[in-house]
């Protein structure tokens, strides 16, 4: 069986050893396909990091309570890779993405400075951006809702990432002062909005206007952090 080769992060063997098959899109425009085929290394180098986050906020003795929920929400988090990883073995072989994804890894280290309640406020505040991204991704009207099998598993991606906001969510509220952490959260989006610029051009082809979308990723949700 072939060793996994990550995108971004040394990933342990707890990983799914290959991942899920998905069937090449003939659904998909080739222009529609390429554009995709850019976007999903970026989502997956997420998925390394947040798999790797929770697996390491479990063993925190502060979240011993939550240890379970967290180490739950890393086990989803490799399906994801996995997924992901389907898809893109289903798409093009996408050019020069090197830049990205070393922008993609430094953009993820950083999050964990400021201690774990913080990475937690980062990362309740960046997941409920994919899930953002996610959405507009596979609106209707969008490219990608032509291929139901690919639209159907980024579906099935945003719906946990929505359940790991309320959890990350739920452990900021219990063990930190959310409204100190708002600013922490909302650099983080604004970062996450820096790095995704870099294919602006991906989205537009996807009929996702990429202006609209970075004003959505800047702007923290009025919720998210308050009591």
């Amino acid at each position: 069986m072939a060793a996994i080769v990550p995108l971004c992060f040394e990933i342990d063997s707890s990983l799914p050893a290959t991942p899920v098959r998905v069937a090449p899109s003939a659904r998909l425009t080739d222009d529609a396909a390429a554009a995709l085929a850019m976007l999903i290394p970026l989502l997956g180098c997420g998925e390394e990091a947040a798999a790797m986050a929770f697996d390491a906020l479990s063993d925190i003795a502060a979240f011993q309570i939550e240890s379970e929920a967290l180490g739950v929400i890393a086990s989803e988090e490799r399906v994801h890779d996995a997924l992901l990883r389907g898809i893109r073995a289903a798409l093009p072989v996408p050019v020069g993405t090197e830049r990205l994804l070393v922008s993609a890894r430094r953009f993820h280290i950083r999050l964990q400075s400021g201690g774990p309640t913080a990475h937690l406020a980062r990362i309740a505040a960046l997941d409920a951006a994919v899930c953002l991204i996610l959405g507009r991704l596979t609106q209707r009207q969008g490219a990608v809702a032509r291929d139901p099998v690919i639209c159907g598993v980024l579906r099935r991606i945003r719906n946990d990432e929505a359940r790991h906001v309320a959890v990350a969510r739920q452990l900021v509220m219990r063990h930190g002062t959310p409204a100190a952490l708002r600013d922490t959260a909302a650099a983080a989006r604004c970062a996450l909005a820096d790095t995704l610029g870099l294919v602006g051009d991906a989205f537009e082809r996807l009929a996702v206007d990429p202006a609209v979308l970075d004003r959505g990723i800047r702007q923290l949700p009025d919720g998210l952090l308050k009591a």
